[in-house]
């Protein structure tokens, strides 16, 4: 699985470094999982990850914690003393006829539904935290948007924080702002690390959705 939505060298090259040019990797790694982290937050799971969840049963549907779900690994419902191991049955089709299944209803909502001889949902059986699933949350490729935002973020964060040539003098380079000292007061702007409302857009069409509105 990847660890993160863009490369070092996607970064790189967004940058202009050379592509032999690592001095920078081990800061840039940081940036990178930052920027991670505003993805996850804005937009939900995108980087394909694995998850253990007990949940209680009782009901006919089970929402997981993690979304979108891309693979139920393994489902097992706890009653007591035994843990049935469930066989996964698509919705709407022929059953194979076990009475130990469950399905996908919506990988979006994480919403998987508990079905038994037929096909027909019945709830998972009572009780607290006895439902153990196995999943991978996330998505199987990065929407273009997606990995646009990540390469503009870090830069955005990159020239304002080891590049800022923001004075009426014009400091230029990385090199000349070493031992600077930037302040607001000296009349520096945007040296705000937060995240640009303009680029925020780019991530309207892979917001995550509520399950309830």
């Amino acid at each position: 699985m990847a660890t993160n939505i863009v490369s070092l060298t996607e970064v790189r090259q967004h940058l202009r470094y050379s592509p032999t040019d690592t001095t920078d990797d081990a800061e840039l790694q940081v940036y990178m999982n930052a920027a991670d982290d505003v993805v996850k937050a804005e937009c939900g799971e995108v980087i394909p990850t694995q998850y253990d969840e007990y949940q209680s049963g009782g009901d006919f549907v089970i929402y997981l914690r993690h979304r979108p779900v891309l693979e139920i690994v393994n489902v097992e419902e706890g009653w007591g003393w035994w843990n049935w191991e469930l066989d996964y049955q698509q919705v709407n089709t022929v059953p194979a006829g076990s009475m130990f299944a469950y399905s996908i209803d919506s990988p979006i909502l994480g919403a998987i539904s508990r079905r038994s001889a037929g096909n027909v949902m019945i709830p998972f059986v009572p009780g607290s935290k006895n439902i153990h699933i196995q999943y991978i949350a996330g998505r199987d490729n990065y929407p273009g948007s997606v990995v646009l935002f990540e390469l503009e973020l870090i830069a955005y964060w990159w020239r304002n924080s080891q590049m800022r040539a923001m004075t009426a003098n014009a400091v230029t380079t990385a090199a000349q702002a070493v031992n600077q000292d930037f302040t607001r007061a000296e009349g520096v702007s945007s040296i705000n690390l937060g995240v640009p409302a303009d680029l925020l857009e780019l991530l309207k069409g892979s917001r995550r959705t509520p399950i309830i509105g």
